[in-house]
């Protein structure tokens, strides 16, 4: 393998890739960036919020600028609603019957692999709540006086009939799609086979839940019992719950208090969201937030900042900021932060990946190379047995945009063992980079595969 044949996928779909699309993709605006099409089903009152303004997020149609709602406005269905990494909004279906809570995250708070959550409701007379997953971690509660509350839940490539047996009932929905490792960007992907996987893991919290699909009812309960169920977008549907003897913290509502540091940080940034997009607009608000981390004398505070309003900037589909953030010299903790961001972005939908592509062409001047490289990286589809993996990374160190220097560099941090990690800053001057991969080139000769230093006795 060279450097000619690790990237045959994207020279063959740039050859195939027809005219029409490219019109259509270079027509998009920043607020267009969203996979979600228009919807045409009626539009009707479905629920009310119960959390505070700048909790939770609505957006009607793709294209518009989102929005807040505060306690005890009305929710609609087919509108986008989104609840931003780290956040909690709770609402609950008119009539009374079912409260809703999206549950975002934020990486240090847990191990779910998701950060937003975002959900479109349905109206249904069939069941007490009907809605789309689109992703990120929800809590359901069956909120009725008396009797089980039926659920209809639809992700990307399966629907589940969820039953809460009694009030009180709950279960966690947690929805994930990531682009596997080892899978090349192209422009002419061949089908389903080259998509992003979906996952959705579903865990009993409290009583008793049934999960139905393609007709086979599973019987979940509470732990210490058969409480998790797993499907997948390539092997679909477990054969069986499975049992866990307490419950997951990624799942816990009620997790036991642990006032870490990194907690306290995002904690405070959130705080200074809530406060300014009270005032303001969602994306302004978080702009601003982007802006004082880069003031904040505090490193961690900073950088706990710094990933909150990136991450949110993602979640909202302003990738223009996010990918400026990614080319930022003078902000490494929010650099660290977008091409997590971004990565994050693409596994939302098959097409995400093209959409940033035309878009760093069209609006952020990239050269068709620069733009395929850049998706190259964030696709994470170099082989770690591969001595040719280690030259092309290092050799991107020197590269012109900054944004692919963040992106090798990462790749060659998590690949490489720490023990002979050679000290390097993307944004540093070019002579200094210059030295740093030639110390690079040292440490793993071309030809080779990183190996650890061995401990003299």
């Amino acid at each position: 393998m060279n450097r000619t044949t690790m990237f045959w996928p994207i020279a063959l779909g740039l050859a195939a890739l027809s005219p029409c699309p490219l019109v259509l993709l270079a027509s998009l605006k920043a607020a267009d960036l969203s996979s979600r099409p228009v919807s045409w089903e009626p539009r009707v009152p479905t629920a009310a919020c119960l959390s505070p303004v700048g909790s939770l997020l609505v957006n009607e149609q793709p294209g518009q600028p989102w929005r807040t709602l505060g306690s005890r406005d009305v929710i609609h269905s087919r509108d986008l609603l989104l609840a931003l990494p780290g956040m909690k909004a709770n609402l609950e279906t008119t009539p009374r019957t079912v409260e809703l809570t999206l549950w975002g995250n934020l990486p240090k708070l847990s191990e779910f692999s998701g950060l937003e959550s975002a959900v479109i409701l349905h109206d249904s007379r069939a069941f007490d709540l009907d809605f789309t997953l689109r992703r990120g971690r929800v809590l359901v509660t069956n909120r009725k006086e008396k009797g089980p509350a039926r659920l209809w839940l639809r992700v990307e490539g399966a629907g589940f009939q969820l039953t809460l047996g009694e009030p009180g009932d709950s279960v966690c929905l947690g929805q994930y799609s990531y682009w596997p490792r080892g899978v090349p960007f192209s422009l002419s992907p061949r089908g389903h086979e080259e998509g992003p996987v979906h996952t959705l893991n579903i865990l009993a919290v409290k009583g008793q839940v049934d999960v139905k699909i393609s007709g086979v009812l599973h019987s979940l309960a509470a732990p210490p019992g058969l409480s998790f169920f797993h499907w997948d977008s390539v092997n679909g549907p477990d054969g069986a719950p499975r049992q866990r003897r307490q419950l997951e913290a990624w799942a816990d509502p009620n997790p036991v208090a642990t006032q870490s540091v990194a907690t306290k940080d995002y904690a405070k940034a959130i705080a200074q969201y809530q406060a300014a997009v009270k005032d303001t607009d969602p994306r302004t608000a978080l702009f601003h937030l982007l802006s004082a981390a880069a003031r904040e004398q505090e490193r961690e505070q900073a950088k706990a900042t710094a990933e909150f309003a990136v991450f949110g900037l993602a979640a909202i589909n302003d990738i223009e900021r996010v990918m400026q953030t990614l080319d930022d010299p003078n902000q490494a903790e929010a650099r660290h932060a977008a091409a997590i961001a971004l990565r994050h972005w693409i596994g939302k939908d098959a097409r995400c990946d093209r959409l940033l592509y035309q878009f760093l062409i069209d609006h952020l001047r990239y050269s068709k190379a620069q733009a395929a490289t850049v998706l190259q990286l964030l696709h994470s589809a170099y082989a770690v047995d591969d001595p040719v993996t280690y030259e092309t990374l290092i050799d991107y160190l020197n590269h012109s945009k900054l944004s692919i220097r963040e992106l090798a560099w990462r790749h060659l941090l998590h690949l490489v063992p720490e023990d002979i990690v050679v000290p390097y800053d993307p944004a540093a001057a070019p002579a200094e980079r210059a030295k740093a991969c030639a110390a690079w080139k040292e440490a793993i000769p071309s030809g080779s595969l990183p190996m650890r230093k061995v401990k003299k006795k």
